[in-house]
C-alpha cells in the first residue's frame, strides 16, 4: 500500500506527531493493530467517516485530507463455500460465522473458548463496511442466554460482535469474560478507582450492577447488531 497517498499522509503526520500506528489504533478506539492492517495489509481499504474524522481531530488535520477519492483496488477475494448464497445483482455477501458459545447474560453461566463454527449468516459487504464501520474477518455471531438483558436482548437473540473493539466505552454494549463467565454488558468506566475498574449493568431492572477489575475483564469485543429472533 505505499503508492497510497492518503496512506502515505497518515504516515507522514504520524511521524510529525512522533506517534506510532498503535498510538493510532487507540486514538480512534480500535485494537492496537488496526491502524497496522490499514496502513501495511490496505484492511480496511479505506476508514469510515467516523474513524476519519476521529483520526483528523487527533492528527491535527482537516479530515477531507483522509478522504480516498478513489478506493484503493481490492485484494483478489477468496472464492466462497459451494452452496453460498448469491444475493441481489450486485450486491456481494460476506459469511459471518456463529461460534459454537453462548454468551450468558446473567450470572454464572461458565463458557468454553470459541469451539466450533455452527453455521454462516450472509450479510451484504457493504453493509458491515460502511453501515458497521468493520471488517469481515473480524465478526462473530454469539447467541444469548438469560433474561438480564431483557428486554432490550432476549434469551435466544443473536449478536452481531465486532472483536477487533475490544476498548470499553461507558454506555456501549461489549461481550467480556467477567472473571467469572461469559456476559453481554453496557459497561461503564470507573478510571478513578484503585484498582481501576468497570461497571457492568444489565437492562432487567431485576439484576443489579456490578463491577469488575478491568485487568479481570477479557473484552471480546463490541456488540454493533442484535439479531432478535421472531
Amino acid at each position: 500500500m505505499q503508492s497510497d497517498p492518503i496512506r502515505q499522509r497518515i504516515r507522514d503526520l504520524l511521524r510529525e506527531r512522533d506517534a506510532t500506528m498503535r498510538d493510532a489504533s487507540r486514538a480512534i478506539g480500535r485494537n492496537p493493530a488496526y491502524m497496522h492492517q490499514f496502513l501495511e495489509r490496505g484492511v480496511p481499504r479505506v476508514l469510515n467517516s467516523h474513524d476519519r474524522r476521529t483520526l483528523a481531530a487527533w492528527l491535527g488535520c482537516d479530515a477531507e485530507e483522509l478522504r480516498h477519492a478513489v478506493v484503493p483496488p481490492r485484494k483478489p477475494r477468496r472464492k466462497g463455500p459451494r452452496g453460498a448464497p448469491r444475493g441481489l445483482p450486485g450486491v456481494r455477501l460476506t459469511a459471518i460465522p456463529e461460534v459454537e458459545v453462548e454468551a450468558s447474560a446473567g450470572f454464572g453461566a461458565l463458557n468454553d473458548e470459541y469451539v466450533a463454527e455452527t453455521a454462516r449468516w450472509y450479510l451484504p459487504e457493504t453493509v458491515i463496511r460502511h453501515e458497521c464501520g468493520a471488517t469481515p474477518d473480524n465478526l462473530r455471531i454469539l447467541r444469548v442466554r438469560g433474561e438480564s438483558m431483557e428486554p432490550e436482548i432476549r434469551d435466544g437473540d443473536r449478536l452481531l460482535v465486532d472483536t477487533a473493539r475490544r476498548i470499553p466505552a461507558t454506555g456501549e454494549l461489549f461481550v467480556l469474560w467477567d472473571g467469572a463467565g461469559l456476559v453481554v454488558k453496557r459497561t461503564e468506566i470507573q478510571p478513578d478507582a484503585d484498582p481501576p475498574k468497570l461497571r457492568l449493568i444489565s437492562s432487567n431492572p431485576e439484576y443489579e450492577p456490578y463491577t469488575c477489575l478491568a485487568e479481570d475483564a477479557h473484552i471480546v469485543g463490541k456488540v454493533l447488531w442484535t439479531l432478535a429472533r421472531a
